[in-house]
């Protein structure tokens, strides 16, 4: 039987290890910050959210990215918010925050959205 096991990876660009840097963004004044995903995790959330999925596929897997990558803090926001029926915070919102951060990370970045 072939065994596997994980190997030791060099860090490249930061000095805690990780491949990608952490995203910070605002939301309505609110700082919140998607941590940085490991390449496998990154990779199975993008492909999950691909448009050759269907419609609910997608919700989830973009649902799945923000419950994976949110800090703790801002994971707390974000759910109240979007679950909130008064709240003008909707998926939509959501969706280009992740279109944001997947750009961040793909070192693609359309320049669209806020600096500050």
């Amino acid at each position: 039987m072939r065994e596997f096991t994980t190997s030791a990876k060099t860090a490249q660009a930061t000095s805690d290890g990780k491949k990608l840097p952490d995203v910070p963004f605002k939301l309505d004044d609110v700082e919140m910050v998607c941590r940085a995903p490991k390449d496998a995790q990154l990779a199975y959330l993008m492909a999950a959210a691909s448009s050759s999925r269907t419609e609910a596929d997608q919700v989830a897997a973009v649902l799945d990215f923000f419950e994976q990558t949110l800090d703790p803090a801002s994971l707390a926001v974000f759910r109240r918010r979007l679950l909130a029926t008064t709240d003008s915070f909707d998926f939509s919102d959501a969706m280009t925050i992740f279109e944001y951060v997947c750009e961040e990370w793909s070192g693609r970045p359309t320049g669209s959205g806020s600096d500050s």
